[in-house]
């Protein structure tokens, strides 16, 4: 097995980036969801209650995070952040975070017609989760629940042929596709090797509605959960990819060999 693509999402619930190799730390890829709108109530932003953050797309590149929507776009330095520290609502968690600036809240507020503020989680700003095996605990960022989301092409075939109209990986955001061959082959998967790096699979990830919108357009269809939860449902939840956790940092790179052990 191959890595077919890697993909870093620098402000959580944005566009996704895909890059030829990352560096793996125990938080999760670097640049990947230090970032985080919240509102005015410090509850996190997610295409769940803002679709639109599908089409926004936060590049890194010389020291700057480029934010492009259609034909416009803004730019803002890694190293920009106030002293205020904020603590936020991210499900059942508080996590904390370093405002950004006015100035990037103005933006994103008049883009999404809401009031926000974008917090970074800085290296003081320490968010721990505790795992049911593996490592007692793991630092993660800003991501749902875990540091890493790995999938299998195979398993994205399987659901295509259930569907009328195809979807794209993208529809699950994850850090690590595999190039497979047996459908859903990674829910078995205890640790794996991508290159020199280890890592620990803890669970088959439970999907949100987010599955149900289009990456490219913002759209809301409920094919997609449908379709999962008829041959993928366990306990009233419906599962696709897994979550993993990194065992040792190590830089991985598109077409690295996998092994599963």
């Amino acid at each position: 097995m191959l890595v077919k693509s890697i993909t870093i999402y620098p402000i959580k619930g944005m566009k996704g980036t895909e890059v030829q190799s990352a560096l793996t730390l125990e938080r999760g890829f670097e640049n990947d969801r230090r970032y985080m709108l919240i509102d005015k109530t410090n509850n996190f932003i997610s295409q769940r209650s803002h679709p639109l953050l599908a089409l926004i797309h936060p590049e890194i590149k010389n020291g700057h995070i480029t934010i492009s929507y259609h034909e416009a776009s803004f730019s803002f330095p890694l190293s920009q952040f106030t002293d205020v520290v904020i603590d936020a609502t991210l499900f059942e968690n508080v996590v904390s975070g370093t405002h950004v600036s006015t100035e990037v809240d103005r933006y994103f507020s008049k883009l999404l017609d809401d009031e926000v503020r974008l917090i970074k989680m800085n290296g003081n700003n320490i968010r721990n989760k505790k795992l049911v095996k593996g490592p007692e605990s793991t630092q993660v960022s800003f991501a749902d629940g875990y540091p890493y989301l790995i999938t299998g092409t195979a398993s994205l075939d399987q659901l295509n042929e259930r569907l009328d109209q195809p979807v794209l990986m993208d529809r699950f955001r994850p850090n690590i596709v595999v190039k497979t061959e047996v459908p859903h082959e990674e829910d078995s998967w205890e640790s794996i090797n991508i290159g020199t790096a280890e890592m620990l699979v803890i669970k088959p990830c439970a999907r949100c509605p987010v599955v149900t919108i289009n990456q490219q357009t913002a759209e809301k269809s409920k094919d997609t959960l449908k379709a999962l939860a008829n041959y993928r449902k366990k306990d009233n939840k419906v599962f696709f990819g897994v979550n993993a956790v990194s065992l040792g940092g190590s830089r991985i790179s598109v077409g690295d060999e996998v092994v599963a052990l």
